[in-house]
C-alpha cells in the first residue's frame, strides 16, 4: 500500500515538473488533427538508392471511416484507392482489376513507398490505440518538444511501441519511431514542414524511413489542403473507384 502510495505521489511530481500530463499532451495532438472531412492533393518522393520516382495523386477523406484516392501521374494515372470502415481496395486501370488489400498485404508498401496501407489506414487518433508516458524534454530543429512514449493499449494498434516528439507551442508530432514487439525499430518519421490550416497546425511535408529496407525514403507532401468541406458520400462507392 505504502509503494502504492509513493508511486503515485513520484508520478504526480513528475507531470508537475513537466506541466502537463501526456494524456493532456496526446489529446491535444488528436484535437489538433482531428477533421470532419480534408481534401487536398499530394505528392509521394519514393527514393530508392539514387533513383526518386514521384507519384501524385488527390485525395478526400471523411473523418477515420471514409478516404478515396486518386493517382494522377502518368505511370499510375486512374488507380484508385477506397477505404470504408476497416476495409481496402484498390482499382488498377491497366488490369481492370479490383483488389482488396487485406492480411499481409496491408504491411507492403503503397505504391512502392515507405508508407504501408496499414499506415494509411490507421486512425490519427493515438489515445484510442496508445497509452501515454513522458520520457524528457528535448528539441528538434530548435522547436522544443516532449518526447512520449506509446504503448499498444489495443491489439488493433500498428505498433507495439512508439516514441513521438510533441512540439511544445504547436501540438504536433514532428518526430517520430515506430519499434515492434521484440524492441526493433521498424520505421522512422519526421515533419519538415508544418503549416496552420485555418487555425490549428498540420505536416504538410513529412518523411518516412522503413528501416527494414535498405536505402529508401518516401517524403509525402499535401498541397491545397483543405478542412472540413462538404465531400459528397458518392464520392466513396465501388462506382467511382471503378469508373
Amino acid at each position: 500500500m505504502k509503494r502504492a502510495f509513493f508511486a503515485s505521489l513520484i508520478a504526480l511530481a513528475a507531470a508537475s515538473a513537466f506541466g502537463q500530463t501526456a494524456e493532456t499532451i496526446l489529446r491535444r495532438v488528436d484535437e489538433n488533427q482531428a477533421f470532419r472531412s480534408i481534401e487536398y492533393t499530394g505528392r509521394m518522393e519514393i527514393v530508392l538508392g539514387g533513383e526518386t520516382r514521384v507519384k501524385t495523386m488527390k485525395a478526400w477523406a471523411v473523418g477515420d471511416s471514409k478516404a478515396f484516392i486518386e493517382f494522377t501521374n502518368p505511370e499510375d494515372r486512374g488507380t484508385r484507392m477506397l477505404k470504408l470502415d476497416k476495409n481496402l481496395w484498390m482499382y488498377f486501370p491497366k488490369e481492370q482489376d479490383t483488389v482488396k488489400i487485406s492480411g499481409h498485404l496491408l504491411k507492403e508498401g503503397m505504391m512502392g513507398s515507405d508508407v504501408s496501407y496499414e499506415d494509411a489506414m490507421e486512425s490519427d487518433a493515438l489515445l484510442e490505440k496508445y497509452s501515454a508516458s513522458i520520457l524528457r524534454e528535448e528539441t528538434v530543429d530548435g522547436r522544443p518538444a516532449w518526447v512520449l512514449e506509446l504503448k499498444a493499449k489495443t491489439p488493433t494498434a500498428n505498433y507495439d511501441r512508439r516514441l513521438v516528439w510533441i512540439d511544445k507551442e504547436r501540438f504536433v508530432s514532428i518526430k517520430g519511431e515506430m519499434y515492434a514487439r521484440s524492441g526493433k525499430l521498424l520505421k522512422e518519421s519526421l515533419s519538415l514542414e508544418v503549416r496552420n490550416i485555418e487555425g490549428r497546425w498540420y505536416p504538410v511535408r513529412t518523411e518516412m524511413i522503413n528501416r527494414l529496407r535498405r536505402d529508401t525514403r518516401t517524403v509525402f507532401v499535401l498541397e491545397d489542403l483543405k478542412l472540413d468541406t462538404r465531400i459528397p458520400d458518392s464520392r466513396f462507392g465501388m462506382a467511382e473507384l471503378t469508373k
